[in-house]
């Protein structure tokens, strides 16, 4: 390569180098406040209902940050403690003169709720005015974590879009030959960067699509602590305790 070829690839690769490197700065101070939360949280393993939260639901790839699915697991919790019973309509309740056994603030709240009230569904709880003490309890534990990673791989194709397609035009306007053809016609230029833009665009899709979750490391924390607290669950607590749960959109993420 001769001529004034690699100053104007070098200027433009350079140019989308720093545009990646801005767009990682611009994610590093935007995440900086859940990056500290989760260091914090290595330390100790997830709490169950903050796992459930983040989870979101029970299967793989379920979006985070659902109240619903936490309920359901402090309920499948209560259960397991003997703590609250279960019918086949999915309806709670506290078994007669069980007195609680729960020092979990949130756990102990819904013991004490179930029995005021004689208990409730899954769906009441979510619902009902008169557990709400309950859902605020249980909005304590949601995780400070955004539900998407962000807008960050359409800026990057766009940048390897204009990247390579500068540099094609620069090249041909300075009649640069293109490199590895025969011909020295710089006219070759207006084919020739769609090859450029596919290798800077594979470089771009490295960034996360704008819909993905978030911090796998700690989903991966999560669902093991859930699987964990629920281990010694009982059979067909599952299916009855997500009786009539709504399936409700995920609340807006922070930041």
């Amino acid at each position: 390569m001769s001529g004034p070829l690699p100053w104007i690839a070098g200027g433009w690769l350079l140019g989308f180098g720093a545009f990646n490197f801005v767009l990682y700065g611009a994610w590093w101070r935007r995440t900086r406040g859940e990056r500290r939360f989760l260091r914090g949280a290595r330390a100790a393993e997830p709490d169950p209902l903050q796992a459930a939260w983040w989870l979101g639901a029970s299967r793989e790839g379920a979006p985070p940050q659902r109240e619903g699915y936490a309920a359901e697991v402090a309920v499948r919790l209560l259960v397991e403690a003997g703590d609250a019973e279960i019918d086949a309509d999915g309806r709670i309740t506290v078994p007669l003169g069980r007195l609680g056994s729960q020092k979990d603030p949130v756990l102990a709240t819904l013991v004490t709720l179930l029995r005021h009230h004689k208990g409730a569904t899954v769906d009441e709880l979510l619902t009902n005015p008169h557990f709400r003490r309950f859902r605020d309890r249980l909005r304590t534990r949601r995780a400070p974590l955004r539900t998407a990673f962000g807008s960050y791989r359409v800026p990057a194709l766009t940048a390897s879009f204009v990247t390579a397609f500068g540099m094609a035009l620069h090249a041909m306007f300075t009649r640069c030959a293109v490199p590895g053809l025969p011909s020295r016609d710089p006219g070759l230029w207006t084919t020739a960067w769609i090859g450029v833009w596919a290798v800077l665009a594979a470089l771009a899709a490295l960034w996360p699509p704008e819909s993905s979750r978030p911090w796998p490391r700690f989903t991966r924390r999560c669902r093991a602590a859930v699987a964990r607290a629920l281990a010694d669950r009982s059979p067909g607590t599952p299916p009855r305790a997500s009786m009539a749960a709504p399936r409700s959109a995920a609340p807006p993420s922070p930041g």
